[in-house]
Parts: C-alpha cells; sequence; structure tokens
C-alpha cells in the first residue's frame, strides 16, 4: 500500500521534522504530527490519501526527548474526531529519530508502545486505519496495523504529487532507481536520467479517449517504456477516425470494431514491456466508470467535452493523481483559418484546476448536460451565451499536442523545464507561450480548495445520475 500527499503537506511535514534535525545534538529532541487521511477504495492498488497535517500544540504532547515521543490522549482524541467528522479514513502518527540519517526503522520502544495505542484506536474506530511513521534525515519508515492491532503491514512507497511527481520507499533507506530495459528506452536519457526512466517503467497510466490525441499518447507512452496504459474509450471504430487515429484500418470499421481492441492487438505485437488494461463501460460520465480513474498514478485527458474534464479535475484533487489534459483549437473568421493551437494544461494539488483556470466553462458543462434537442433549444431561445465546440480532426496539429504532454510527463519525474511549470503550454503556428496563472479561486473553488485534497472517497464525483431529465421549455 502506498502513501500519496500533496507537495504542500509534505513540505509542512518535513519543516516540522527539520527541528529534530539540527546540528547541536542537545537540541536534538524527537519531534511529530499526525497525519490524517482519506482512501481510494481500490481493493488491487489501495492507497492511503493524506488530508491534513496535524501540528502540536501547547500540551499536545506528553513528552518530547531525544529518545522519546508521546503524545497526549487529548490530540489523539482531537485526530479521532477530526477523521469522524471530516469522514476521513483513519490517521498515521508521526515522529522523528533524531541521530537516523540515512536509514530509520521503528525502535524497540516503538514495537512494545504502538501496539497498546492501536488497539484502543481500533476499539474506538473499528472500521478506520491506524499507523505510524518514522523519519529519519533522508529516510522514512512507515507501517500499517491490523483491526486487533496486533500485526504491523509495511507501507511501500510515499508518493509526493505538486510540481513534480517524487516517488520515496517507505522502508526506512533511500529510494534507489534502476531502469528497466535502458537498451530499449535510453535514448530518452537525452532529456531525463534514469530516474524518469525507472518510474515510468513502474507506472499505471490512464489516458481518457483514444481519439486523434489519445491514440498517439498511447503510442508516447508505450515507447518511452510506461508498464500499464489504461484506455478509457467506449467507441467503435467509424470512417471518419481513419484519417487522425493511429493505427485504425478500413477492415475494423467494416467489423465494427472497438478502438480499444485495436489497440490492445497493436500493443501486444509490439511486444514492448508496456501492458494496455481496457475500461470497460459506456461513459466517463458514468460514476462506476469514472471511480476507475483512482487507481491510477497519472491521467491524460484526451477529451473535447467540458464535463468529462470536470470530472478529471475532481479526481485529480480528490485522489492527488496528476493530470495532463491536453487540447488543439483551430479558430476560424468566417471560412478563413485564423489561429492554430496546441495546449497542454497540468494540474493537480496546489495548482488551478481546468475550472479556475477557464479550459473548462460551467455554462459548457450544462450545455453537455442536455440531449441534442434540449441543447439546440437552449441555444436558439438565447438561454445560453454558449456555442458547441468541436475539437479538430487534424492529425498534424494533435501530433503538437500530443508530443508537448510527453514531455511535460517527463519533467514531472525528473524535472528540466521550467519550475514550477505554468498552468497551461500553449504553442501557436507562429509562436510559443508559457502561461502563468495566479491560484486565487483556491478558497471558493468546489474542486480544487483545501478541503477537497485527498478526500478520497469522502465525496461523489460530479457522474451522470441515471434519471429522467426534465424538459426545459
Amino acid at each position: 500500500m502506498n502513501l500519496r500527499i500533496s507537495e504542500a503537506h509534505y513540505k509542512i511535514l518535513r519543516q516540522a521534522a527539520s527541528v529534530s534535525f539540527r546540528p547541536a545534538v542537545e537540541q536534538r529532541s524527537e519531534t511529530g504530527c499526525i497525519l490524517t487521511f482519506g482512501g481510494n477504495g481500490h481493493l488491487t492498488n489501495p492507497s492511503l490519501l493524506v488530508t491534513e497535517v496535524m501540528m502540536p500544540g501547547r500540551g499536545d504532547l506528553s513528552e518530547s526527548c531525544r529518545d522519546g515521543l508521546v503524545f497526549s490522549a487529548g490530540f489523539l482524541r482531537k485526530a479521532l474526531l477530526r477523521c469522524r467528522d471530516r469522514g476521513f479514513l483513519g490517521f498515521l502518527t508521526v515522529h522523528t529519530h533524531p541521530l537516523s540519517t540515512e536509514q530509520v526503522a521503528f525502535s524497540q520502544y516503538d514495537d512494545e508502545q504502538d501496539p497498546r495505542l492501536m488497539r484502543n484506536l481500533y476499539d474506538l474506530q473499528p472500521g478506520g486505519i491506524f499507523g505510524s511513521l518514522v523519519l529519519g534525515r533522508d529516510c522514512i519508515a512507515g507501517r500499517t496495523w491490523t483491526g486487533d492491532g496486533l500485526q504491523p503491514q509495511g507501507l511501500d512507497h510515499l508518493v509526493v504529487v505538486g510540481e513534480t511527481v517524487q516517488t520515496i520507499s517507505l522502508r526506512g533507506d533511500a529510494l534507489t532507481h534502476t531502469a528497466s530495459g535502458s537498451e530499449i528506452f535510453d535514448r530518452g536519457l537525452a532529456i531525463t536520467g534514469t530516474g524518469a526512466l525507472a518510474s515510468l517503467s513502474q507506472m499505471r497510466i490512464g489516458v481518457v479517449g483514444l481519439g486523434g490525441t489519445g491514440s498517439l499518447m498511447v503510442e508516447l507512452l508505450m515507447r518511452a517504456g510506461v508498464a500499464e496504459i489504461v484506455a478509457f474509450d467506449f467507441d467503435v471504430a467509424e470512417r471518419s477516425n481513419l484519417n487522425r487515429v493511429l493505427h485504425l484500418r478500413e477492415s475494423d470499421v467494416r467489423a465494427g470494431r472497438q478502438k480499444t481492441e485495436r489497440f490492445a492487438e497493436v500493443i501486444a505485437g509490439c511486444e514492448l514491456p508496456t501492458r494496455l488494461t481496457v475500461v470497460r463501460g459506456g461513459d466517463i460520465r458514468d460514476a462506476d466508470v469514472a471511480v476507475q480513474l483512482r487507481e491510477c498514478d497519472l491521467i491524460v485527458g484526451c477529451v473535447d467535452r467540458d464535463w468529462p474534464r470536470m470530472i478529471l479535475s475532481e479526481v485529480s484533487y480528490r485522489y492527488l493523481i496528476p493530470v495532463v489534459d491536453v487540447g488543439t483549437e483551430i479558430g476560424f473568421a468566417g471560412d478563413q483559418v485564423q489561429s492554430l493551437d496546441s495546449r497542454v494544461s497540468l494540474i493537480g494539488p496546489g495548482r488551478p484546476c481546468l475550472v479556475c483556470s477557464g479550459v473548462v466553462s460551467r455554462e459548457r458543462v450544462r450545455l453537455e448536460g442536455y440531449s441534442p434537442a434540449e441543447q439546440h433549444r437552449v441555444l436558439s431561445m438565447g438561454y445560453s451565451a454558449d456555442i458547441t465546440l468541436k475539437a479538430p480532426a487534424v492529425m498534424d496539429l494533435n501530433m503538437r499536442a500530443a508530443s508537448m504532454a510527453m514531455l511535460v510527463i517527463r519533467h514531472l519525474l525528473q524535472p528540466y523545464l521550467l519550475t514550477p511549470l505554468p498552468h497551461s503550454i500553449r504553442e501557436a503556428i507562429t509562436n510559443f507561450s508559457m502561461r502563468t496563472l495566479r491560484h486565487t479561486s483556491l478558497v471558493d473553488c468546489p474542486i480544487c480548495r483545501p478541503e477537497r485534497i485527498g478526500l478520497g472517497d469522502g465525496a461523489p464525483l460530479t457522474t451522470r445520475r441515471h434519471e429522467p431529465r426534465a424538459n426545459y421549455a
């Protein structure tokens, strides 16, 4: 099981721990805090999602010295009530070992005290999950405990999500990267090092939409050495796809094959390490489909509608998963092309969502919820100033956007571009620009405000409900 945390929360955690690692030995007392968390509810790829760092105040530590740290009963009770009130799954107690540098482990004292505490916590909240972390200067060890508080279960990795994606071992030693299959993918070392290659070789990346841009993303991810691609696409191959969807053939159209079926065949035929998992269902806006996004390590959005993009934004903040959203636009004045633009937007904890940035319009989301007849009626009667937009089906332009998105993914794993990365990178036919967006809507936004960070299954996504829609005159 992994523990996922936003970059902002991780900085608070490390800053609090830094007091223990001052140069003067006499100042090195253990410090600590409590991490509350939600969960992603996935059975085969579960993660704990940090929602809050609770720092101790006056009277919250019963003991703090070089050899031990004891949280007060009141502080533990406060954490337990916070979990109950906000629907969190549980919490981890965190303490430091001031003399540990490159390796850290739970002490004999920890092994004696933790079972007693965990049994008490499980008695008070039987359905929760509780555990502990111990921090050294350059290392972390973590574990949760079974419901009876007797058996510890080690946590695997701490995944820090923000301007970059950092993976840290929770086994007590520094994480070392060894790139798998470097003889195939070592040309990628021209941009990033072995750390990025190693991360890609272990990642599960979701691609939403296998159209003009999505099909190219699948190809690029496969040839970058990604371990697994999770495909969210439910369309049958059509003749209009042949000019822009990679690998589709006339025979696929005649046979009425699913696009995902063709891509599974292509990836298997390439005999590279990547495997393809196809999500079955009907629409990313359906709850049973959208919930499968939570098991991905990273998501690439290749859709041309605003409602699915809003759901991707929600997943990013609820489940601490970075989303790279890709789009292309062709601007017209009458019958003449005025602009050719490709865009890549990076969203995640601490960054503006697609609604705050203006990429997603709430009005377009509302229109997309109507049937085609209702959309036409609303627009024709002037109830909406918005218009229905269509993404350009031009492979030349899609290629520019997809390749830029792949470069951003590599940057996330081993930075080489501007850090922090601007919210959107836009490329036009005549110029190249990077746009920085001030995150001013964080407090008010229903998607990316602090209360949504790491909430996981604690709140539903804005998926559609299968019920009759009112007929608006």
